[in-house]
């Protein structure tokens, strides 16, 4: 009868440990991001079912802590502080996230509040003309931090506060020191976007980060899958293991006819 016997022959030994582990190691990253963004969603949905807090209370929270939070302000916009943000798509078209600049009275902290999406001029030749609100206002809006620092081709650069401004980021260091330097400091660090109920906003139906965990689940399994299919090849590529299992069924056909 034949005998399992292995054959490692160096070059598909070499692929198969050097391909092993590192597919293994992107399925449990995947992993690691599921749990990531399970943890996000939970934190999301905990945030946006708590009290609205003031800006003070805000505040005191550690950054990270204050996303998703709902806040309320209560004063008003600078006059002719407009502030847009570029290439921002809704349904195909060109357009900008519109920023007021938002003095709250009990903080007595000036704010970037996001009111919503404008159409833009898909030329770039103009910017939209959009009004700043007079009056008093109390507001409800939402503390967002961005996920990680966006990809710009180059730093915004302002050689002065000119109104309306465009930018490529709002959380340009560039930006906050100007703003810091025109509003002597008291600038809230964090964007909060206007709530929906609230007035003086526009459209506001910001793209929404993907925090389902399912998708990296998925993409675990296929890492496993591709490392499972690699161990497969490794082993009937190196062993006789085939002729082995045919040799074995051979012997059995054959000591049954003798009996």
């Amino acid at each position: 009868m034949a005998a399992l016997k292995l054959d490692l022959e160096w070059r598909t030994t070499l692929m198969s440990l050097l391909l092993f582990p590192g597919l293994i190691a992107l399925g449990f990253w995947q992993l690691d991001r599921a749990d990531e963004k399970a943890d996000i969603a939970h934190r999301e949905s905990e945030r946006a079912m708590a009290a609205a807090v003031s800006l003070d209370q805000l505040t005191a929270v550690a950054r990270e802590e204050q996303a998703f939070r709902k806040v309320i302000v209560s004063g008003h916009y600078v006059e002719d502080a407009v502030i847009f943000l570029d290439n921002q798509m809704r349904d195909g078209r060109y357009g900008h996230d519109v920023y007021g600049v938002f003095y709250d009275q009990p903080s007595e902290q000036y704010v970037l509040l996001n009111r919503g999406w404008v159409e833009g001029d898909s030329s770039r030749r103009s910017l939209p003309e959009v009004d700043v609100p007079s009056g008093e206002f109390a507001l409800s809006a939402t503390a967002y931090v961005p996920p990680g620092k966006p990809y710009l081709l180059a730093e915004d650069q302002f050689a002065d506060l000119k109104w309306p401004l465009l930018v490529q980021t709002v959380a340009s260091d560039a930006l906050h020191e100007l703003l810091k330097e025109k509003f002597a400091g008291q600038v809230f660090a964090t964007e909060l976007r206007l709530a929906a109920g609230s007035p003086t906003g526009f459209r506001r139906d910001w793209p929404v980060l993907n925090v389902s965990p399912e998708k990296h689940q998925g993409y675990a399994l296929q890492w496993f899958t591709m490392a499972a299919a690699l161990l497969l090849f490794f082993v009937f590529r190196s062993s006789n293991i085939l002729s082995f299992r045919r040799g074995r069924s051979s012997s059995g056909s054959i000591d049954t006819k003798e009996h």
